[in-house]
């Protein structure tokens, strides 16, 4: 059976002084990422999209001096929206908790998969985890096979120690987020029917758009 494609998303790290800083999308619970538009004009680009089909993305959450793999998802599909594209899988499932998601990588060169540094050669960057913040940001290759089987089969062990889930999103990410979202399947729903509504798209070109994130009061950055 050929290995299925391993595609990185790296999440950034929430923003502390922002207090409509969310992060809502990955919608975990619902087996879904990308309806806020979060990584719209490289991973998640309507031209693109569908190359994602059939994929597994590795959802890879950067701290405070380290960068972990809380999710893995099995293979995805797509769907189409009006303005956006999103990445659905089954079943919905939560990711690891930050503090016991295996670690990619930290600036201490510690890693649960050692391969991945060899992807950061000439990268101008002081640190590994600011090298592979760079490479990764908007990056949508996929992982070379023996890179993508090592992250898997250290992602399977994981799992197969039944290390701690997350019970909200909130915990999945490496400090405190200045507003949680506690109603999931509404701001989900939400940001679907933004997707699909056929007099936002001179909304959507008229927000602020940071890093490829939509950031207003209620649409607030989640990537």
């Amino acid at each position: 059976m050929i290995d299925p494609t391993v595609i990185v998303v790296y999440l950034r790290q929430p923003c502390t002084t922002d207090p409509y800083e969310s992060r809502a999308d990955p919608y975990w619970e619902f087996g879904s990422f990308g309806c806020t538009g979060c990584h719209s004009h490289n991973l998640m680009s309507l031209k693109k999209l569908e190359e994602l089909r059939g994929c597994r993305l590795a959802f890879v959450q950067g701290g405070r001096g380290e960068i972990r793999l809380v999710y893995l998802t099995p293979r995805v599909d797509i769907r189409y929206h009006l303005h956006r594209g999103e990445v659905v899988w089954q079943p919905p499932e939560m990711p690891f908790t930050f503090t016991s998601a295996p670690i990619l990588m930290n600036n201490e060169c510690q890693s649960d998969v050692p391969s991945v540094f060899d992807l950061l050669d000439n990268v101008n960057r002081s640190t590994p985890c600011a090298k592979f913040a760079s490479k990764f940001r908007s990056r949508r290759t996929p992982l070379p096979t023996y890179v993508a089987r090592e992250l898997t089969k250290v992602y399977e062990q994981f799992s197969n120690l039944k290390e701690p889930r997350a019970k909200s999103y909130v915990e999945a990410m490496p400090y405190e987020l200045p507003k949680i979202d506690r109603e999931r399947r509404k701001s989900y729903e939400e940001n679907l029917a933004f997707s699909n509504a056929t007099h936002s798209r001179r909304r959507i070109s008229s927000l602020n758009m940071t890093k490829g994130c939509t950031k207003t009061r209620r649409f607030t950055k989640s990537c």
